[in-house]
């Protein structure tokens, strides 16, 4: 136990977050943290260089190979991507032992800070305008041959009719089989555990960043018992065929293509 609680503090030191001001290399100055994954840590700097803000993640630490080997793959994939409202791979480099990857700095507010901070509230019209939206930018993603594995509302923002994605640090190509090579690679055991990388994974993801929108307008009684989401939630019969397909409890869609076909389809029904 007490063995425990030192090696938590050793991460925490070693993970503590870069401070305002601060520079990384002798091209980037901090001036605040953006946020914190299991993996990285994301700080919006001033680019001194293009004299441009930027988001430089940086490995953690703690994490050692593989949050190196995380941050790699994420700068391999944000080359091959190619689209304006997907953050471009600027730079990619070691300093002090760390990878960090510079890319597009995206201002606006996430799908978080909608729901949670300014309590938007999402029908289901609204849902599926915004689920459209992203699903312009899932649909791109498998069309160059990744899944994106982390379709979260922290990593969906927003800027006024424009709709961005972005954290591609668990994104895998459609298929891919992890391997280690002893001595350059993290051990398979040291990787996070995801969902397999196909595009069904991206789709159930979907459907609990989905769920997250309705539930803005859910108001709970007090002291009731929490049932599940079906029973919770006043939903339409096309949202809920829609919403269980995804999560994969009836017939699950075959491709990404067939679910927007099927969304499109019962927004307009919704016009």
């Amino acid at each position: 136990m007490l063995f425990e609680r030192w090696r938590g503090f050793v991460r925490a030191w070693q993970d503590y977050p870069l401070r305002e001001g601060a520079w990384i290399g002798k091209r980037y100055q901090v001036e605040s943290l953006l946020g914190e994954g299991s993996y990285g840590l994301t700080y919006r700097c001033f680019d001194t260089k293009e004299e441009t803000l930027v988001a430089v993640k940086q490995s953690r630490p703690s994490k050692k190979a593989a949050g190196r080997a995380l941050l790699g793959k994420e700068s391999t994939i944000l080359r091959v991507l190619n689209h304006p409202n997907i953050p471009v791979c600027r730079d990619y480099f070691e300093y002090k032992g760390l990878n960090w990857l510079v890319s597009d700095y995206i201002e606006g507010k996430t799908l978080e800070d909608k729901i949670f901070a300014e309590h938007m509230v999402y029908g289901e019209r609204e849902c599926l305008a915004t689920t459209l939206k992203l699903m312009e930018l899932v649909s791109y993603v498998h069309s160059r041959g990744f899944v994106h594995l982390d379709l979260r509302i922290p990593n969906v923002i927003l800027r006024d009719a424009e709709l961005y994605l972005i954290d591609f640090g668990l994104a895998r190509q459609i298929g891919e089989v992890e391997s280690a090579d002893a001595g350059h690679e993290p051990k398979p055991e040291e990787m996070p555990k995801r969902m397999p990388p196909v595009i069904t994974s991206d789709l159930y993801y979907v459907g609990q960043l989905m769920l997250f929108m309705l539930y803005s307008a859910y108001q709970p009684e007090p002291g009731g018992a929490e049932r599940s989401w079906r029973e919770e939630l006043d939903l339409s019969p096309e949202m809920l065929h829609i919403l269980t397909r995804l999560h994969g409890e009836l017939e699950a869609y075959e491709d990404t293509a067939s679910f927007v076909r099927e969304a499109e389809q019962f927004y307009k029904s919704l016009q």
